[in-house]
Protein backbone atom coordinates (compact mmCIF):
# COMPACT_ATOMS: atom_id res chain seq x y z
CA UNK A 1 0.00 0.00 0.00
CA UNK A 2 1.16 3.53 -0.68
CA UNK A 3 2.46 5.54 2.27
CA UNK A 4 -0.51 7.26 3.96
CA UNK A 5 -2.88 6.47 1.11
CA UNK A 6 -5.75 8.92 0.75
CA UNK A 7 -9.34 7.81 0.13
CA UNK A 8 -12.15 10.25 -0.63
CA UNK A 9 -15.65 9.06 0.32
CA UNK A 10 -18.81 10.75 -0.95
CA UNK A 11 -21.81 9.96 1.21
CA UNK A 12 -19.49 9.57 4.21
CA UNK A 13 -22.21 10.34 6.76
CA UNK A 14 -24.41 7.46 5.63
CA UNK A 15 -24.36 4.07 7.30
CA UNK A 16 -22.17 2.41 4.70
CA UNK A 17 -20.00 5.46 4.04
CA UNK A 18 -19.28 5.91 7.74
CA UNK A 19 -18.49 2.20 8.13
CA UNK A 20 -15.99 2.41 5.26
CA UNK A 21 -14.39 5.49 6.80
CA UNK A 22 -14.13 3.73 10.17
CA UNK A 23 -12.46 0.67 8.67
CA UNK A 24 -9.97 2.70 6.62
CA UNK A 25 -9.07 4.90 9.59
CA UNK A 26 -8.25 1.74 11.57
CA UNK A 27 -5.68 1.03 8.84
CA UNK A 28 -4.16 4.50 9.45
CA UNK A 29 -5.18 5.94 6.09
CA UNK A 30 -6.07 9.56 5.41
CA UNK A 31 -9.83 9.65 4.81
CA UNK A 32 -11.62 12.61 3.22
CA UNK A 33 -15.26 12.64 4.31
CA UNK A 34 -17.69 14.47 2.02
CA UNK A 35 -21.44 14.69 2.55
CA UNK A 36 -24.43 16.96 2.16
CA UNK A 37 -24.87 17.18 5.95
CA UNK A 38 -23.64 20.44 7.58
CA UNK A 39 -19.92 20.56 8.23
CA UNK A 40 -20.14 20.79 12.05
CA UNK A 41 -22.10 17.52 12.16
CA UNK A 42 -19.68 15.86 9.73
CA UNK A 43 -16.71 17.01 11.85
CA UNK A 44 -18.29 15.43 14.90
CA UNK A 45 -18.74 12.17 13.01
CA UNK A 46 -15.12 12.29 11.85
CA UNK A 47 -13.99 12.95 15.41
CA UNK A 48 -15.89 9.94 16.73
CA UNK A 49 -14.53 7.68 14.01
CA UNK A 50 -11.00 8.87 14.76
CA UNK A 51 -11.46 8.20 18.48
CA UNK A 52 -12.85 4.73 17.77
CA UNK A 53 -9.93 3.88 15.49
CA UNK A 54 -7.38 5.06 18.04
CA UNK A 55 -8.95 3.00 20.82
CA UNK A 56 -9.55 -0.11 18.72
CA UNK A 57 -6.38 -0.24 16.65
CA UNK A 58 -3.91 2.39 17.84
CA UNK A 59 -4.55 4.10 14.52
CA UNK A 60 -2.63 7.10 13.24
CA UNK A 61 -5.29 7.79 10.62
CA UNK A 62 -6.26 11.36 9.76
CA UNK A 63 -9.28 13.07 8.25
CA UNK A 64 -10.36 16.02 6.16
CA UNK A 65 -14.02 17.07 6.10
CA UNK A 66 -16.20 18.78 3.48
CA UNK A 67 -19.76 19.32 4.66
CA UNK A 68 -22.81 20.74 2.87
CA UNK A 69 -21.60 19.39 -0.49
CA UNK A 70 -24.20 18.28 -3.02
CA UNK A 71 -22.68 15.36 -4.90
CA UNK A 72 -24.69 16.37 -7.97
CA UNK A 73 -22.75 19.69 -8.11
CA UNK A 74 -20.12 18.43 -10.53
CA UNK A 75 -18.01 21.60 -10.31
CA UNK A 76 -17.82 21.46 -6.51
CA UNK A 77 -16.98 17.75 -6.59
CA UNK A 78 -14.27 18.28 -9.23
CA UNK A 79 -12.71 21.05 -7.12
CA UNK A 80 -12.56 18.77 -4.08
CA UNK A 81 -10.99 15.94 -6.08
CA UNK A 82 -8.42 18.32 -7.60
CA UNK A 83 -7.60 19.83 -4.19
CA UNK A 84 -7.28 16.54 -2.32
CA UNK A 85 -5.64 14.48 -5.08
CA UNK A 86 -6.91 11.14 -3.64
CA UNK A 87 -5.57 7.72 -4.54
CA UNK A 88 -9.11 6.33 -4.54
CA UNK A 89 -12.61 7.81 -4.70
CA UNK A 90 -15.60 5.87 -3.35
CA UNK A 91 -19.18 6.96 -3.95
CA UNK A 92 -21.99 5.94 -1.61
CA UNK A 93 -23.98 9.19 -1.92
CA UNK A 94 -27.52 8.95 -3.31
CA UNK A 95 -30.28 11.58 -3.67
CA UNK A 96 -32.90 9.43 -1.90
CA UNK A 97 -32.35 6.11 -0.16
CA UNK A 98 -34.10 2.79 -0.65
CA UNK A 99 -34.77 2.82 3.09
CA UNK A 100 -37.05 5.79 2.48
CA UNK A 101 -38.94 3.81 -0.14
CA UNK A 102 -39.55 1.07 2.42
CA UNK A 103 -41.77 3.48 4.34
CA UNK A 104 -44.29 3.57 1.51
CA UNK A 105 -47.63 1.93 2.36
CA UNK A 106 -47.54 0.07 -0.96
CA UNK A 107 -43.88 -0.94 -0.62
CA UNK A 108 -44.57 -4.63 -1.26
CA UNK A 109 -46.06 -3.79 -4.66
CA UNK A 110 -43.31 -1.27 -5.49
CA UNK A 111 -40.60 -3.77 -4.52
CA UNK A 112 -41.89 -6.20 -7.15
CA UNK A 113 -40.65 -3.80 -9.85
CA UNK A 114 -37.08 -4.52 -8.72
CA UNK A 115 -34.31 -2.23 -7.55
CA UNK A 116 -33.24 -1.92 -11.17
CA UNK A 117 -36.42 0.04 -11.87
CA UNK A 118 -34.80 2.79 -9.77
CA UNK A 119 -31.62 2.89 -11.84
CA UNK A 120 -32.27 6.58 -12.71
CA UNK A 121 -31.90 7.56 -9.03
CA UNK A 122 -29.14 5.04 -8.33
CA UNK A 123 -26.98 6.10 -11.31
CA UNK A 124 -27.26 9.86 -10.83
CA UNK A 125 -24.54 10.36 -8.21
CA UNK A 126 -22.03 7.84 -9.65
CA UNK A 127 -22.29 9.56 -13.03
CA UNK A 128 -21.79 13.00 -11.46
CA UNK A 129 -18.76 11.86 -9.45
CA UNK A 130 -17.29 10.00 -12.42
CA UNK A 131 -17.64 13.09 -14.62
CA UNK A 132 -16.10 15.26 -11.88
CA UNK A 133 -13.08 12.95 -11.52
CA UNK A 134 -12.54 13.24 -15.27
CA UNK A 135 -12.91 17.02 -15.12
CA UNK A 136 -10.46 17.28 -12.22
CA UNK A 137 -7.66 15.71 -14.26
CA UNK A 138 -6.64 13.56 -11.28
CA UNK A 139 -5.56 9.99 -12.00
CA UNK A 140 -7.18 7.95 -9.24
CA UNK A 141 -9.15 4.79 -8.73
CA UNK A 142 -12.94 4.89 -8.59
CA UNK A 143 -15.37 2.58 -6.75
CA UNK A 144 -19.17 2.77 -6.84
CA UNK A 145 -21.49 1.49 -4.14
CA UNK A 146 -24.86 2.49 -5.62
CA UNK A 147 -26.49 -0.73 -6.91
CA UNK A 148 -23.13 -1.40 -8.60
CA UNK A 149 -23.97 -4.57 -10.53
CA UNK A 150 -26.36 -2.38 -12.58
CA UNK A 151 -25.07 1.19 -12.25
CA UNK A 152 -21.42 0.46 -13.05
CA UNK A 153 -22.33 -0.92 -16.51
CA UNK A 154 -24.22 2.36 -17.03
CA UNK A 155 -21.28 4.49 -15.86
CA UNK A 156 -18.99 2.35 -18.02
CA UNK A 157 -21.11 3.36 -21.00
CA UNK A 158 -20.42 6.99 -20.08
CA UNK A 159 -16.70 6.20 -19.71
CA UNK A 160 -16.60 4.72 -23.22
CA UNK A 161 -17.99 8.01 -24.49
CA UNK A 162 -15.38 10.03 -22.58
CA UNK A 163 -17.96 11.36 -20.10
CA UNK A 164 -16.82 9.68 -16.89
CA UNK A 165 -13.96 7.96 -15.14
CA UNK A 166 -14.20 4.17 -15.38
CA UNK A 167 -15.11 2.51 -12.06
CA UNK A 168 -12.79 -0.36 -11.21
CA UNK A 169 -15.51 -2.27 -9.37
CA UNK A 170 -18.06 -1.85 -6.62
CA UNK A 171 -18.96 -3.37 -3.30
CA UNK A 172 -22.35 -4.76 -2.55
CA UNK A 173 -24.60 -7.69 -2.03
CA UNK A 174 -22.62 -10.22 -4.03
CA UNK A 175 -20.05 -10.12 -1.24
CA UNK A 176 -22.79 -10.55 1.37
CA UNK A 177 -24.11 -13.54 -0.59
CA UNK A 178 -20.70 -15.14 -0.77
CA UNK A 179 -19.70 -14.87 2.87
CA UNK A 180 -23.17 -15.92 4.09
CA UNK A 181 -23.32 -18.95 1.79
CA UNK A 182 -19.77 -19.91 2.69
CA UNK A 183 -20.64 -19.63 6.37
CA UNK A 184 -23.74 -21.76 5.87
CA UNK A 185 -21.68 -24.46 4.14
CA UNK A 186 -19.24 -24.49 7.04
CA UNK A 187 -22.10 -24.74 9.53
CA UNK A 188 -23.97 -27.54 7.75
CA UNK A 189 -20.88 -29.61 6.92
CA UNK A 190 -19.51 -28.93 10.42
CA UNK A 191 -16.11 -27.77 9.20
CA UNK A 192 -14.15 -24.60 10.06
CA UNK A 193 -15.09 -21.57 7.99
CA UNK A 194 -11.44 -21.11 6.94
CA UNK A 195 -11.45 -24.54 5.27
CA UNK A 196 -14.30 -23.65 2.92
CA UNK A 197 -13.63 -22.01 -0.45
CA UNK A 198 -16.58 -20.71 -2.44
CA UNK A 199 -16.55 -19.35 -5.98
CA UNK A 200 -19.85 -17.56 -6.61
CA UNK A 201 -21.24 -15.63 -9.55
CA UNK A 202 -24.31 -13.88 -8.16
CA UNK A 203 -26.36 -10.70 -8.27
CA UNK A 204 -27.98 -8.49 -5.68
CA UNK A 205 -31.32 -10.18 -6.48
CA UNK A 206 -30.00 -13.29 -4.73
CA UNK A 207 -29.59 -11.34 -1.51
CA UNK A 208 -32.85 -9.41 -1.86
CA UNK A 209 -35.16 -12.23 -2.99
CA UNK A 210 -35.12 -14.24 0.28
CA UNK A 211 -35.77 -11.04 2.27
CA UNK A 212 -38.05 -8.79 0.21
CA UNK A 213 -41.71 -9.08 -0.87
CA UNK A 214 -42.47 -9.50 -4.54
CA UNK A 215 -38.94 -10.38 -5.70
CA UNK A 216 -38.38 -13.32 -8.05
CA UNK A 217 -36.16 -16.02 -6.55
CA UNK A 218 -35.40 -17.60 -9.91
CA UNK A 219 -32.24 -15.69 -10.87
CA UNK A 220 -29.49 -17.93 -12.28
CA UNK A 221 -26.12 -18.10 -10.54
CA UNK A 222 -22.95 -20.21 -10.54
CA UNK A 223 -21.44 -21.71 -7.40
CA UNK A 224 -18.61 -24.14 -6.62
CA UNK A 225 -17.56 -25.09 -3.08
CA UNK A 226 -14.37 -26.79 -1.93
CA UNK A 227 -13.43 -28.05 1.52
CA UNK A 228 -9.70 -28.56 2.04
CA UNK A 229 -9.36 -28.45 -1.75
CA UNK A 230 -11.99 -31.14 -2.42
CA UNK A 231 -15.03 -30.20 -4.52
CA UNK A 232 -18.12 -30.74 -2.33
CA UNK A 233 -20.64 -28.89 -4.50
CA UNK A 234 -22.58 -32.04 -5.40
CA UNK A 235 -22.97 -32.89 -1.70
CA UNK A 236 -24.70 -29.64 -0.82
CA UNK A 237 -28.14 -30.36 -2.25
CA UNK A 238 -30.24 -27.51 -3.60
CA UNK A 239 -27.73 -24.65 -3.94
CA UNK A 240 -30.42 -21.98 -4.22
CA UNK A 241 -32.02 -23.08 -0.98
CA UNK A 242 -28.58 -23.23 0.63
CA UNK A 243 -27.85 -19.66 -0.43
CA UNK A 244 -31.30 -18.54 0.77
CA UNK A 245 -30.69 -20.14 4.16
CA UNK A 246 -27.31 -18.46 4.38
CA UNK A 247 -28.79 -15.03 3.68
CA UNK A 248 -31.69 -15.49 6.10
CA UNK A 249 -29.56 -16.88 8.91
CA UNK A 250 -26.73 -14.35 8.65
CA UNK A 251 -28.71 -11.11 8.23
CA UNK A 252 -31.63 -9.83 10.26
CA UNK A 253 -34.74 -8.90 8.30
CA UNK A 254 -34.09 -5.21 9.07
CA UNK A 255 -30.34 -5.34 8.33
CA UNK A 256 -30.66 -3.42 5.06
CA UNK A 257 -27.27 -2.29 3.76
CA UNK A 258 -25.42 -3.80 6.66
CA UNK A 259 -22.05 -3.32 8.28
CA UNK A 260 -20.90 -6.22 6.10
CA UNK A 261 -21.27 -4.01 3.02
CA UNK A 262 -19.07 -1.29 4.49
CA UNK A 263 -16.43 -3.72 5.73
CA UNK A 264 -16.33 -5.48 2.37
CA UNK A 265 -16.00 -2.15 0.55
CA UNK A 266 -13.06 -1.25 2.78
CA UNK A 267 -11.37 -4.60 2.05
CA UNK A 268 -11.79 -3.98 -1.68
CA UNK A 269 -10.40 -0.45 -1.27
CA UNK A 270 -7.38 -1.69 0.68
CA UNK A 271 -6.71 -4.35 -1.94
CA UNK A 272 -6.84 -1.74 -4.72
CA UNK A 273 -4.37 0.42 -2.78
CA UNK A 274 -1.94 -2.43 -2.12
CA UNK A 275 1.20 -1.82 -4.20
CA UNK A 276 3.21 -4.60 -2.59
CA UNK A 277 2.77 -6.97 -5.52
CA UNK A 278 0.29 -9.12 -3.59
CA UNK A 279 -3.14 -9.95 -4.97
CA UNK A 280 -6.25 -10.35 -2.85
CA UNK A 281 -9.07 -12.78 -3.60
CA UNK A 282 -12.41 -11.08 -2.95
CA UNK A 283 -15.95 -11.05 -4.29
CA UNK A 284 -17.20 -7.75 -5.70
CA UNK A 285 -19.69 -6.53 -8.28
CA UNK A 286 -19.22 -5.15 -11.76
CA UNK A 287 -15.45 -5.39 -12.30
CA UNK A 288 -14.66 -2.94 -15.11
CA UNK A 289 -18.33 -2.75 -16.06
CA UNK A 290 -19.39 -6.41 -16.15
CA UNK A 291 -22.98 -7.10 -15.05
CA UNK A 292 -23.43 -8.80 -11.66
CA UNK A 293 -20.79 -9.94 -9.17
CA UNK A 294 -17.70 -12.18 -9.46
CA UNK A 295 -14.75 -13.69 -7.61
CA UNK A 296 -11.82 -11.36 -8.25
CA UNK A 297 -8.11 -10.95 -7.80
CA UNK A 298 -7.35 -7.36 -6.82
CA UNK A 299 -4.11 -5.44 -6.28
CA UNK A 300 -2.41 -2.16 -7.20
CA UNK A 301 -5.51 -0.68 -8.88
CA UNK A 302 -5.92 -3.79 -11.01
CA UNK A 303 -9.01 -6.00 -11.00
CA UNK A 304 -9.20 -9.40 -12.71
CA UNK A 305 -12.03 -11.93 -12.76
CA UNK A 306 -10.94 -15.14 -11.01
CA UNK A 307 -13.07 -17.96 -12.41
CA UNK A 308 -12.62 -21.62 -11.43
CA UNK A 309 -11.45 -24.05 -14.11
CA UNK A 310 -14.22 -24.93 -16.54
CA UNK A 311 -16.23 -21.75 -16.03
CA UNK A 312 -16.65 -19.40 -19.00
CA UNK A 313 -16.96 -15.65 -18.52
CA UNK A 314 -19.60 -15.54 -21.26
CA UNK A 315 -21.82 -17.94 -19.29
CA UNK A 316 -21.37 -15.91 -16.11
CA UNK A 317 -22.28 -12.67 -17.88
CA UNK A 318 -25.34 -14.27 -19.49
CA UNK A 319 -26.57 -15.41 -16.06
CA UNK A 320 -26.10 -11.93 -14.62
CA UNK A 321 -27.94 -10.28 -17.54
CA UNK A 322 -30.82 -12.69 -16.91
CA UNK A 323 -30.83 -11.50 -13.29
CA UNK A 324 -31.02 -7.89 -14.52
CA UNK A 325 -34.25 -8.82 -16.30
CA UNK A 326 -35.72 -10.13 -13.04
CA UNK A 327 -34.78 -6.81 -11.47
CA UNK A 328 -36.54 -4.48 -13.89
CA UNK A 329 -33.74 -3.98 -16.42
CA UNK A 330 -34.20 -5.60 -19.83
CA UNK A 331 -30.72 -4.67 -21.08
CA UNK A 332 -27.91 -2.13 -20.74
CA UNK A 333 -26.35 -1.07 -24.04
CA UNK A 334 -22.66 -0.39 -24.60
CA UNK A 335 -23.35 3.35 -24.65
CA UNK A 336 -25.05 3.22 -21.23
CA UNK A 337 -28.65 3.27 -22.48
CA UNK A 338 -30.91 1.35 -20.09
CA UNK A 339 -33.92 -0.57 -21.37
CA UNK A 340 -36.50 -1.37 -18.69
CA UNK A 341 -38.82 -4.37 -18.54
CA UNK A 342 -42.50 -3.95 -19.29
CA UNK A 343 -43.35 -5.38 -15.85
CA UNK A 344 -41.26 -2.75 -14.05
CA UNK A 345 -42.80 0.02 -16.10
CA UNK A 346 -46.34 -1.22 -15.40
CA UNK A 347 -45.71 -1.46 -11.65
CA UNK A 348 -44.24 2.03 -11.36
CA UNK A 349 -47.10 3.44 -13.43
CA UNK A 350 -49.70 1.74 -11.22
CA UNK A 351 -48.01 2.23 -7.83
CA UNK A 352 -46.04 5.49 -8.19
CA UNK A 353 -48.02 7.13 -11.01
CA UNK A 354 -44.66 7.47 -12.73
CA UNK A 355 -43.94 6.68 -16.36
CA UNK A 356 -40.59 4.93 -16.57
CA UNK A 357 -39.37 5.16 -20.18
CA UNK A 358 -38.87 1.99 -22.18
CA UNK A 359 -35.33 3.19 -22.96
CA UNK A 360 -33.36 5.75 -20.97
CA UNK A 361 -30.31 7.34 -22.59
CA UNK A 362 -27.44 8.71 -20.52
CA UNK A 363 -28.38 12.30 -21.29
CA UNK A 364 -31.92 11.66 -20.00
CA UNK A 365 -30.97 10.18 -16.60
CA UNK A 366 -31.04 13.49 -14.73
CA UNK A 367 -34.54 14.38 -15.92
CA UNK A 368 -35.92 10.87 -15.35
CA UNK A 369 -34.33 10.62 -11.89
CA UNK A 370 -35.73 13.99 -10.83
CA UNK A 371 -39.22 12.96 -11.91
CA UNK A 372 -38.87 9.61 -10.15
CA UNK A 373 -37.79 11.29 -6.89
CA UNK A 374 -40.72 13.70 -7.16
CA UNK A 375 -43.12 10.78 -7.62
CA UNK A 376 -41.79 9.10 -4.48
CA UNK A 377 -42.02 12.28 -2.45
CA UNK A 378 -45.63 12.79 -3.50
CA UNK A 379 -46.43 9.38 -2.01
CA UNK A 380 -44.58 10.24 1.22
CA UNK A 381 -46.91 13.24 1.61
Amino acid sequence: MTQRAKVLIFGAAGRVGAQIAAELLRESLHVVLVDIVPEPALRQLAGRLLSDSRIAAGSTGTTTVYGAVDVLDKTAVAEIVACEHPDLVINYAIPITWDATKRLPNYAQVSAAGLGAFTPIQALAPLSVGAAILESGIDCGYMVGNLPDITIPVVSGAARRGLSAQPLCGAGNVGLNQVAMRGQIARELEVPFAEVELALISHHVHWVAPREPGYSNEGPFLARALVRGRDVTAELGDLRELMNRGVREHYESHAGFSSTTGILASRVALALLDNSGATHRLHAPAPLGLPGGYPLQIGAMNVAVDLPPGWALEDAMAAMRACHQLDGVEAIAEDGTVNFTEQARDILRDELHFDLPAAMKLEDIGVVATAQIDALRQLFK
